[in-house]
């Protein structure tokens, strides 16, 4: 294994000079890929909690922070969207706290003029600021698609300078010019590395990344990812973004500013619906849940099916490694977390795992949390190969 960059300097002395023969190596250090996934215990909630698309972000005050859709975040109106913060240092512990009920961006389900409501992905705290990307949402019984999904399109994002508090832009702003227009980059999620968004690998330390699919909650067909300087993220700019576009990621010649020029990192016609990315530091990897509907109709049956997908750089390869049937507990827009990650050897890392459950059962309609054990190894199973993080049978 190497560093991404050795020179070493060979010296042979002859009868008139001395030869210098500088060698340079450029070579990716091996990790292993993750090959397996265990849940630890049934799931946790945060009883207060009402809503889904839940996120936590890492913050620089330790806390953490996330946007919901349909809800009150952990108390208050039911809105479109609402921010709240989990405070706690003991994952089993955390106290859900409503900061803000995003009471500009209308009640639940209230539409605008173009027929579609707001919906948030998830957010980001990066060098001590918090960043949301914020959407425009058709329902299926406006959306008109063919397949009588949700459409996701015409997203921004959002920052805050006080924990959540205040906002900018605007929701008129984001409406009348959004960042990022169409549903090409309609429901992205920014990649999360560490706490405040710290991060050394793939350029990480000078980009931020983000994963979307082609404008849907549910049933999308692939995923492109785009970057943008740290320096540049809060002008809020869409000009400042560059897509993914093949070949090695840490170069610049991999990235266009035309995102029609966007070259899919991972395509699964009807099962990419919008989903998170995480880099699991113990592990050196990334992972992401790609999820669908059983049957394809969230409407008469919201039960899902998860695939958990990994690779060793954000724009990939992604390899599927395990696939589970949520049956009645209907997970869905599952993310790993970011804080909580402890690693336990090389191979294995225990962290968290949050999804919103069954929408049709308030009872699961809530901030979820569920202990996984990650591993480059095959796990022991004793809750059965398919447990979801269940009540023990």
């Amino acid at each position: 294994m190497f560093p991404k960059k050795i020179v070493s300097a060979l010296f042979k002395k002859t009868s008139t000079l001395l030869v210098v023969v500088i060698i340079t190596i450029n070579a990716t250090a091996q990790t292993k890929p993750i090959a397996d996934i265990r849940f630890d215990s049934s799931y946790f909630q945060i009883s207060n909690s009402v809503g889904d698309e839940w996120a936590p972000t890492w913050g620089k005050d330790g806390h953490l922070y996330s946007g919901n859709d349909d809800g009150s975040s952990f108390g208050g109106k039911n809105n479109n969207l609402a921010f709240g913060k989990l405070e706690g240092n003991d994952p089993y512990q955390l106290k859900g706290i409503t900061i803000n009920p995003m009471n500009e961006y209308g009640f639940a389900g209230e539409k605008g003029p173009d027929k579609a409501s707001w919906k948030t992905m998830n957010s980001y705290s990066v060098n001590g600021v918090l960043y949301m990307f914020v959407t425009r949402c058709l329902y299926p019984e406006q959306s008109g698609d063919t397949k009588n999904r949700h459409i996701f399109r015409s997203s921004s994002i959002i920052k805050s300078l006080d924990n959540g508090a205040t906002w900018t832009r605007s929701e008129k702003e984001n409406y009348d010019s959004p960042m990022f227009p169409g549903k090409r980059f309609g429901a992205p999620y920014f990649v999360w590395h560490g706490k405040d968004g710290k991060g050394a690998v793939d350029n990480a330390a000078k980009y931020v990344y983000a994963v979307s699919n082609n404008g849907h909650f549910e049933s999308g067909d692939n995923y492109i990812i785009g970057r943008v300087l740290k320096s540049k993220l809060p002008e809020l700019s869409a000009s400042d973004w560059t897509f993914y576009t093949g070949g090695d990621g840490m170069q610049d010649g991999s990235w266009s500013a035309n995102m029609d020029n966007a070259k899919p990192i991972l395509e699964y016609e009807n099962n990419c619906s919008m989903t998170g990315m995480t880099y699991i530091n113990g592990l050196k990897r990334y992972l992401m849940v790609v999820w669908h509907y059983t049957t394809y109709n969230l409407r008469t049956d919201p039960r899902t099916i998860n695939d958990f997908y990994e690779a060793p750089h954000p724009w990939g390869p992604w390899t599927k490694f395990k696939t589970l049937d949520t049956e009645e507990l209907g997970w869905y827009v599952p993310i790993i977390g970011q804080k909580f990650q402890t690693s336990v050897d090389a191979n294995t890392v225990k962290c968290f795992l949050y999804p919103t459950g069954n929408y049709q059962n308030k009872a699961l309609y809530k901030l979820n949390y569920i202990p996984v054990t990650l591993s480059t190894k095959a796990l022991d199973h004793p809750n059965g190969s398919n447990y979801v993080g269940g009540k023990r049978k």
